[in-house]
């Protein structure tokens, strides 16, 4: 079966295992890396191998005809982020022929910040997934499709049954609905044994190059001034000097976002003095005594392997980044996570390396796995969806 990962916004070398890469090509599945990000005015980063001999690009909309006509007969299955559905759905259906099967995923919705908060829009979601459990109402998906003008996937996958969005409900077959585990959990099921020696006591600090998502993602991110990049690494740190030192830990290590290889030179002369790694993200928590950060989807990492988190927060970030406000917020309220300010003199946390037990657990549940599969969430998807296909 020919696996095509439709690609708009960004194509990197984390895919290969996000997906599986080697095992699928190992395992016999045809798979396209159709890299559609200079159609829509971003940019590959991926080296890999594997990526690069299985890439298409794709750069004008006469790309996107050609590719279709190169396609055999036989079916095909296109896999592309729920979000794709909306501002690339004039291209998929370009793309998508009637005997073709589209796999829709969103396995990185984390907190309740991405959840509506308008009382009438929660009753409704209430009552929608109450009536799911005697009605088919993926039958409601042409009025879905009339009204929103979105592409209706043929499956979904998600992380957990907590946060399966209501559209999927008024859309997706019952039985297309595919229910695994958070992206993280992928790392943790087939983790490998720690290279880190024992009896270090670490800090982790998981970087998301803050200062510089204008420029990686200009069309949700607000202008960030330019004075604000120094000031922020400076307190950065400061911070970070200043909690090695109380918190009696013999080092801390930056955990660079997967991005950090787009700002090499921008990069060059910060972290000072600290360890930098990337790509080890899943093993530095896990090996860590406590984690810093601000409110990345890795702190998934830290609740799962229960370590005490503290967040990092400046008045900057606070007042015009909105949706860090709403995640550290949720992290705060949902995990009692601690919190300080970096451009301001503070106190240590009150009990730092005490977390809540309850609150970790709940989340858990909720946002990272509420089931027994011990699979990769997407070789888990593709391979259903094979056997549907082949029934």
């Amino acid at each position: 079966m020919k696996v095509i990962f439709f690609s708009p916004n960004i194509l990197r070398d984390a895919h290969k295992q996000i997906f599986q890469l080697d095992r699928l090509v190992k395992e016999g599945f045809d798979v396209v890396m159709l890299d559609a990000t200079r159609f829509y005015g971003n940019k590959s980063t991926a080296t890999e191998e594997i990526i690069l001999n299985n890439k298409i690009e794709c750069s004008t909309e006469e790309d996107f005809y050609n590719f279709k006509q190169s396609l055999g007969k036989d079916p095909v299955l296109y896999v592309a982020f729920d979000q794709y559905m909306n501002f690339a759905a004039p291209i998929l259906r370009i793309l998508v022929r009637k005997q073709d099967k589209v796999l829709s995923y969103h396995t990185k919705r984390f907190s309740t910040a991405q959840f509506p908060t308008n009382k009438l829009r929660i009753i409704f979601d209430k009552v929608v997934k109450k009536a799911d459990k005697m009605l088919p109402l993926h039958l409601f998906a042409p009025i879905y499709r009339w009204k929103y003008k979105i592409f209706i996937p043929d499956y979904y996958l998600c992380s957990t049954n907590y946060v399966i969005p209501t559209k999927a409900y008024l859309t997706i077959k019952k039985d297309n609905r595919i229910v695994v585990h958070a992206d993280d959990i992928n790392n943790i099921i087939k983790e490998k044994s720690s290279t880190f020696s024992e009896g270090l006591k670490i800090g982790v600090f998981l970087d998301q190059v803050l200062p510089f998502q204008d420029r990686l993602h200009p069309k949700i991110t607000p202008p960030i001034p330019h004075e604000y990049i120094e000031l922020y690494y400076k307190n950065l740190e400061k911070t970070l000097w200043k909690l090695k030192e109380e918190l009696h830990l013999d080092k801390v290590i930056i955990a660079l976002h997967p991005d950090a290889v787009k700002l090499e030179q921008e990069l060059a002369d910060k972290f000072k003095g600290f360890d930098t790694r990337i790509g080890a993200t899943n093993e530095l928590i896990k090996n860590a005594e406590i984690v810093f950060g601000h409110s990345s989807t890795a702190l998934g990492f830290a609740v799962f392997y229960r370590k005490p988190v503290i967040l990092f927060k400046d008045e900057f970030l606070m007042k015009d980044f909105d949706l860090i406000q709403k995640f550290t917020s949720f992290f705060e309220n949902a995990l009692g996570f601690k919190q300080i300010y970096m451009d301001k003199t503070f106190k240590l946390p009150e009990k730092p390396f005490q977390i809540d037990e309850a609150k970790y657990d709940d989340y858990i549940h909720k946002f990272l796995k509420d089931n027994t599969i011990q699979e990769n969430s997407y070789y888990y998807a593709i391979n259903k969806i094979k056997s549907d296909l082949n029934t």
